[in-house]
């Protein structure tokens, strides 16, 4: 939505891993310099680790960008297998069939796959992302696999990325003939504030961003302490500010609107939320649950609900209400967004008629003859009553 109205080429901040995007910090640039060494050197186990959402998986996605034709590469996001489990699936990505068959064959034809890549003149990498979820037995499954050799080079390199807890496997006492086979490793670190900029500023110039809407300093400083500089942090917030500045219609993006962002993520998530009035106050009594009136509770009903309930009770209404106030705040923005629709649609009409497109009935500018079934609908008669 916010891409067209700025004039974009495609969304800057989205979460999928788009090579295009990949920006290069020292932290990042080190460990894509490690993984295309690893390539080089046909052998041995290259390990990449950095907390959630530091972009491991957009780096995958960087260096399987440039492989050649002489590189048969494949990733697998992994939960928590079993080593036989591991081998049937890494097996079944490269194409070899396992139904029916028992391990030792599933690794023979696996080996025979492998031997006839090698002498195609390929060669064959695997990519574990989420490394971290295999069991140590299973990760030694994957030191066994790299038995395969032909002419004393290894048939299958294997490439572990995972999130920090990888570190402390890969420490294990059992896990020292993997430590051997490791020729390099690294650990991302989030983005400090003057990377966050850079990174933004480097994303929206990949959609061709003209400085439109502008972004004053004071915006990336707010984005940083609020992400810590973790950039799929960094995404989501700044695709929200995006959209915030499209509906509102603003040509600058300033501290207050992303401020104001933060507010209302901070209210549709939970954890993210500032302490309501039913928490435990400073001085550690605990408030009373007030029932809001307004939505239809009688005061008579609120004295027999105090003094019956219990705490379970109490809880179960506060969660209740708390449902109500998110649903609340999404209805109230999918209005907005409709209006602002409603409002480009006109803008639309009105800009072909000026030129004199043929084929369009200014009678239809205004039209508010919504489908008898969509009246019924709260959000329709919202929008039909803001119109009157």
């Amino acid at each position: 939505m916010y891409e067209a109205h700025f004039g974009f080429t495609d969304k800057p901040f989205k979460l999928s891993p788009d090579p295009r995007f990949f920006f290069a910090s020292p932290h990042h640039e080190k460990a894509l310099s490690y993984l295309q060494y690893g390539l080089s050197l046909e052998e041995g186990f290259i390990v990449v680790s950095g907390p959630i959402g530091t972009g491991k998986t957009i780096l995958v996605h960087r260096l399987m960008s440039s492989l050649d034709e002489s590189v048969t590469a494949v990733q697998i996001a992994t939960t928590r297998l079993s080593p036989d489990e591991l081998v049937k699936l890494v097996a079944a990505k490269f194409s070899v069939p396992t139904e029916g068959l028992s391990k030792a064959d599933i690794l023979k034809r696996f080996e025979q796959h492998l031997y006839g890549l090698r002498q195609q003149g390929r060669r064959a990498v695997l990519l574990v992302d989420e490394a971290q979820n295999l069991p140590p037995e299973t990760i030694e499954e994957l030191r066994m696999l790299s038995n395969f050799q032909f002419n004393d080079k290894p048939l299958l390199q294997s490439f572990l990325l995972g999130q920090e807890e990888l570190k402390g496997i890969i420490r294990l006492p059992e896990m020292e003939q993997l430590r051997q086979r490791i020729i390099a490793s690294c650990h991302l670190q989030p983005l400090t504030a003057d990377q966050v900029k850079s990174y933004m500023l480097h994303r929206l110039q990949c959609v061709n961003w003209r400085g439109n809407p502008t972004l004053s300093d004071g915006v990336f400083e707010a984005i940083t302490r609020y992400t810590k500089g973790v950039p799929r942090k960094i995404n989501i917030l700044a695709d929200r500010i995006f959209l915030y500045a499209c509906m509102e219609g603003l040509t600058a993006i300033n501290t207050i609107n992303v401020e104001h962002v933060i507010a209302e993520m901070s209210e549709e998530l939970p954890g993210e939320a500032p302490r309501s009035k039913s928490s435990a106050n400073l001085n550690g009594d605990t408030a009373t649950i007030q029932p809001d009136t307004s939505r239809g509770y009688s005061t008579s009903y609120k004295n027999h609900f105090d003094a019956d309930r219990q705490p379970e009770t109490t809880h179960a209404f506060q969660a209740l209400n708390d449902i109500e106030k998110v649903l609340d705040n999404v209805i109230e923005r999918k209005i907005a967004t409709i209006r602002k629709l409603d409002q480009l649609l006109i803008n639309k009409r009105k800009m072909l008629l000026q030129s004199g497109e043929e084929g369009i009935d200014d009678e239809l500018i205004l039209n508010e003859d919504y489908p008898s079934g969509l009246r019924e609908k709260y959000w329709v008669r919202k929008l039909m009553e803001s119109s009157d």
